[in-house]
């Protein structure tokens, strides 16, 4: 189970750079929004996946404390 969080903590935080680096562009783009606002919406989206790629890791850690 530790494993599987991991990764899946991994992914999450792959995720939230991508859409910090890349999210707002692709937003303008493919919805045709303003900029500003699509620049927005990606930070946002990183946001909330680093949170749960936080979370995820966090559990992993708490499995890793009560299998010893």
């Amino acid at each position: 189970m530790k494993s599987l969080l991991n990764g899946v903590a991994w992914l999450f935080l792959v995720v939230s750079g991508s859409a910090f680096w890349f999210g707002g562009r692709a937003i303008h783009e493919f919805a045709n929004t303003e900029r500003v606002l699509a620049e927005m919406e990606g930070i946002g989206i990183a946001i909330l996946f680093g949170g749960f790629g936080a979370i995820a890791k966090s559990f992993a850690d708490h499995f890793d404390d009560t299998s010893e």
